[in-house]
């Protein structure tokens, strides 16, 4: 199969987006627990958290499209393979 190194690299970003998931969600209860006052905690929390999906989501977004792309290539070279066998009459 053809484009092994995009498929790893895919794995990778994807393997990547977890990684921020974890550390996203740690910092951010860190942040909240040494916040001063309350409202700074759950501020802090709260969007801690909603960059961290965002960033997530987006790395998963990326690794989605590039298997994606992969996938309609493959697709595109059985058909052309196909119609090179189909008897012409």
């Amino acid at each position: 199969m053809k484009y092994h190194t995009l498929i790893l690299i895919a794995s990778c970003i994807k393997v990547l987006a977890w990684v921020v998931v974890a550390i996203g969600v740690l910092s951010s209860i860190r942040l909240g627990i040494i916040a001063t006052t309350p409202i700074a905690s759950i501020s802090f929390l709260l969007g801690g958290f909603l960059v961290t999906a965002m960033a997530a989501l987006m790395l998963l977004a990326i690794s989605r499209f590039i298997h994606l792309f992969v996938d309609i290539q493959k697709d595109l070279s059985d058909i052309a393979e196909l119609i090179k066998k189909e008897p012409k009459g």
